[in-house]
């Protein structure tokens, strides 16, 4: 039994009713800052009565206020729901109230924008389809919800006093071993150690000396009649109390076994090993309760990743999930880590995003991924690749020399539009667009993520070979031509602008192409541009005429020129050094005679000489002037990105 679904609306930021789908499991929510994930996180909360770090109900400010109204007044209802699936034989039975028709349970809260007479705003909560009946609080309360803040401070929460962590632990543990006990009358052995030691306490010197003197001052100030006796000595007699009065303490290191003199207060530990170890107490609990209840047991954490570097960030994620895989534990977290986004499965994330219709939330796994492309984004969506997943837009690029210079050309061209008042951002960083180094031409199965739509997969024919079968999927799924309405499924998918910038590799028969000229391309992806055009909203490719660096080349004289000044100054063979001076010399009396011959010379210097795509774009993206000129194909995918209108 796992939470499945949770239904909000009218709550915080959410005017409009929102679902939220979840694993069983463990569930990432990521996401740019303001986009809900805090507010699902608090949503569950109130659902579940939740209150470890003072969460109990709601407050004014839940109640969801139209900002963009002037003198908006809060809504009038906020309602929650959750659903829970896969409820065993005997879950069905305890939570009978709770049974929809599809035999999930559902619980259901509604809080009206009024309050009582103890100022509390008034609540209606019930289970299945009748709002009606008497709520049973007994199935909620068998809910286990532990809840972790973002700002948690783990020593306060793991101090020793009434309700601690670790005096729950320790009494859940021993409850029935306690239960027993009491129906015979009899003490817990600590408790027995701990008499034992008050009366040894008791017979000091020190402590005799001490009360006397207090009964003494007693019987003088109230006097014979109205005097009372006193004793010293170490107050928890009764075993809840004396677990209450325990306090963990630490050691740095694991691998030796110290004396307990050595451990020192937690308050000497540092905030992101105190959080290990108050997450490690949660866990040791449900380790401990997962035989005696067969309710939910539910984890959430915010910001997951505070206070720790990143190793330890993905050791623990790790961790996490192999615990909830194994002690049927759901683990919700929200970060803003990449590195925990590139950790886990694409199936274990749930995007938020922000947009002009509200915030959208989608479980990646809902974005119709087969087997393939699955398994391909898992293996590279590395801490840099992950960085899609927090932007609001996304320009996928094919290597080093790409990710280096174009946002410096998109500064550039940006600068143009705002003096010509067409963009209000300065740069793409400022739009919350990531450029992404795709390390290759892997752009399709990325932007699977985005483009809204998966392919129906013909079936193998009856006769038809395996080997023959692979090949007409391939071409299938590469085709040129629209696809019939028959052909795909609709699918979820993150609600951004997704653009891929990529080489048209014409052949070297085909000739060198012209400034603008788009020779027929050897690229294998390039089926996609035409698909992506016809099929989705948020997805386009855009293509250059050859390569990266021969379209910076010949689109302008001034370009070529900067380029070749910095192959000049970095190349040491005095023959190809003539060879540069003479394409400047040219370029400079203007007896260019062929644009595409030098551009591709100055491309062939960079791939064969010492310097390499990466440095020369390094050296080139710090002598980039004002003027230098951006190709087409850039701008165009600029302008689609941040919706920029040009002539």
């Amino acid at each position: 039994m796992y939470l499945s679904k949770l239904s909000i609306q009218n709550f915080r930021m959410f005017s409009d009713k929102v679902e939220v789908k979840f694993s069983k499991g463990l569930n990432l929510l990521v996401g740019e800052n303001g986009c809900g994930k805090s507010t699902v996180i608090d949503a569950i909360r109130v659902l579940l009565s939740e209150s470890e770090f003072s969460r109990k109900g709601v407050s004014e400010e839940d109640f969801h206020i139209d900002y963009q109204t002037p003198s908006s007044e809060p809504s009038d209802c906020i309602k929650i729901s959750g659903f829970f699936s896969k409820l065993s034989e005997d879950q069905k039975v305890e939570y009978l109230t709770w049974l929809t028709d599809t035999f999930d349970a559902k619980l259901n809260l509604e809080i009206q924008h009024t309050t009582n007479i103890r100022n509390v705003y008034k609540q209606n909560r019930w289970g299945g389809k009748s709002s009606g009946s008497i709520f049973d609080w007994e199935p909620l309360n068998d809910i286990q919800c532990v809840y972790l803040p973002p700002l948690r401070d783990a020593e306060r929460a793991l101090r020793s006093g009434r309700g601690s962590r670790l005096s729950r632990l320790i009494a859940n543990l021993s409850e029935d071993k306690l239960k027993e006990l009491r129906g015979h009358s009899k003490l817990m052995p600590l408790e027995e150690d701990f008499n034992s030691f008050n009366s040894a306490v008791s017979q000091e010197e020190e402590i005799i000396h001490a009360k006397n003197l207090i009964n003494e001052s007693l019987e003088k100030a109230a006097g014979t009649v109205y005097s009372q006796k006193t004793a010293i000595q170490f107050n928890p007699l009764k075993y809840e109390r004396i677990i209450e009065s325990f306090q963990l303490l630490f050691f740095p290191n694991s691998t030796s076994e110290p004396s307990i003199d050595l451990f020192r207060s937690l308050s000497e530990n540092s905030l992101g090993y105190n959080n290990l170890i108050y997450i490690a107490t949660i866990l040791a609990e449900f380790e401990g309760l997962k035989d005696k209840y067969t309710t939910p047991r539910i984890l959430l954490i915010e910001e997951l990743e505070a206070h720790l570097h990143p190793q330890l960030q993905i050791k623990l994620l790790k961790f996490l999930q192999e615990q909830a895989e194994k002690n049927d534990i759901q683990v919700i977290i929200t970060t803003h880590s990449v590195s925990l986004a590139s950790s886990v499965s694409i199936d274990n994330i749930i995007s938020f995003n922000q947009t002009d219709s509200g915030s959208m939330i989608v479980p990646l796994c809902d974005c119709g991924l087969d087997d393939e492309t699955r398994k391909f984004i898992n293996r590279w969506l590395d801490a840099t690749k992950s960085t899609l997943l927090f932007s609001k837009g996304n320009i996928l690029v094919e290597g080093i020399a790409e990710a280096i210079v174009v946002p410096k050309l998109a500064q550039i061209y940006l600068k143009r539009m705002c003096s010509a008042e067409k963009c209000k951002v300065s740069s793409l960083e400022e739009a919350g667009i990531s450029i992404i180094n795709m390390n290759g031409i892997y752009f399709t199965r990325f932007m699977q993520l985005y483009n809204g739509y998966k392919l129906n997969i013909p079936p193998k024919g009856e006769k038809e070979s395996k080997t023959a079968y692979v090949e007409r999927i391939k071409e299938f799924k590469k085709r040129e031509d629209l696809y019939e309405p028959s052909e795909y499924t609709k699918v979820s998918s993150i609600p951004q602008k997704c653009v891929a910038l990529t080489d048209n590799d014409p052949s070297k028969d085909s000739g060198l192409p012209q400034k603008g000229e788009h020779l027929k391309g050897e690229n294998p992806f390039l089926y996609y541009k035409k698909q992506s055009e016809a099929m989705t909203n948020n997805c386009r490719v855009f293509v250059n005429s050859k390569t990266f660096e021969y379209d910076l080349a010949i689109e302008s004289h001034h370009n070529a020129k900067l380029m070749l000044e910095i192959l000049l100054s970095e190349i040491s063979s005095p023959k190809w050094q003539s060879e540069i001076k003479k394409q400047i010399d040219m370029i400079n009396s203007d007896t260019v005679s062929d644009d595409a011959q030098m551009a591709y010379f100055i491309l062939t210097q960079i791939e064969s000489s010492e310097l390499g795509k990466g440095l020369f774009a390094q050296l080139l993206s710090d002598a980039i002037d004002d003027n230098f000129d951006i190709p087409l194909y850039i701008t165009e995918a600029i302008d689609f990105m941040l919706g920029i209108e040009n002539e």
